[in-house]
């Protein structure tokens, strides 16, 4: 039951999320988003190499048990997905960025995440499977928010208009989905959610957060470019950690760490989320 909730019940709620993003975009967005690599190459260079850096300082100089140092390395190797773009969406970030990041990144998973892993896991041989990482971010991410950005574009009755309004605010609830379907899959991780662990996630994703809005400020960006890296590097994918740990590596005991980020990263989330509905007058 717990792998039919991560592998089907999961991923078409991060679908919806997507397709309710894409109901809110058009063509100009992302055409906006390439007139300015330096955003795009700014961002992937703080996910893809900024994160990593701050983890590998936390894995040498706070002397973590072996399990939580490799299972915060995976996660720092493994940039946000759509959890991150639904959650820039909903706290008034910049969506076609955040999108664009996520595509990049994802393809570029699969070749950065085994050359750096025996930085820490020494002896780790990995081989991603490409195939499956382009899979997932078309059926997952670019799909549904083409279908969303198409229906947008040639949909104008009045009961679609309402019907955007009705799926943005379901893209809320449909995170809180996720969170429940995440807990309700993973009981026995509870019991670390008090651990050094714990601890370790939360700072490593506040530290992601602190350094994206950094970059952003220091190459001239506003409280929207902020906001945008800040959840981009803040959130990573914690999917990405567990199948590697899992499947690839076959050491169910360095998921736990990603499991309980998969946790924790949504207290941080939902707090800019609801900073941002309360500033904008929303209701939630």
């Amino acid at each position: 039951m717990s792998q039919a909730m991560l592998t089907i019940i999961l991923p078409l709620a991060l679908a919806w999320m997507m397709y309710c993003v894409g109901l809110t975009l058009k063509l100009d967005d992302f055409k906006r988003v390439s007139s300015f690599p330096l955003k795009i190459t700014t961002g992937l260079i703080t996910q893809l190499i900024g994160l990593p850096i701050i983890a590998y300082g936390f894995i040498h100089y706070l002397g973590l048990p072996e399990p939580i140092t490799v299972g915060l390395w995976l996660l720092a190797l493994a940039p946000g997905g759509a959890s991150s773009n639904t959650i820039t969406y909903l706290s008034g970030g910049d969506t076609a960025l955040s999108i664009s990041m996520t595509a990049l990144s994802s393809l570029i998973i699969p070749f950065s995440l085994p050359l750096m892993l025996p930085l820490v896991l020494t002896d780790a041989h990995l081989v991603m499977p490409i195939k499956i990482a382009i899979l997932q971010l078309v059926v997952v991410t670019i799909l549904p928010t083409a279908i969303g950005m198409v229906m947008r574009a040639y949909i104008s009755t009045k009961w679609f208009k309402n019907f955007i309004n009705v799926s943005g605010k379901s893209a809320l609830w449909t995170l809180f989905f996720t969170l429940f379907v995440t807990l309700l899959a993973n009981l026995s991780v509870f019991e670390q959610l008090f651990s050094i662990a714990s601890i370790a996630v939360l700072t490593l994703c506040l530290c992601g957060g602190l350094l994206g809005a950094i970059v952003a400020k220091a190459i001239g960006g506003d409280n929207i470019l902020m906001k945008t890296f800040s959840i981009e590097v803040g959130i990573q994918n914690a999917g990405t950690a567990i199948f590697v740990a899992v499947v690839q590596l076959q050491q169910p005991d360095l998921a736990v760490t990603p499991l309980l980020y998969g946790i924790l990263m949504n207290i941080p989330a939902l707090i800019l989320i609801h900073w941002h509905r309360v500033n904008k007058n929303i209701m939630i």
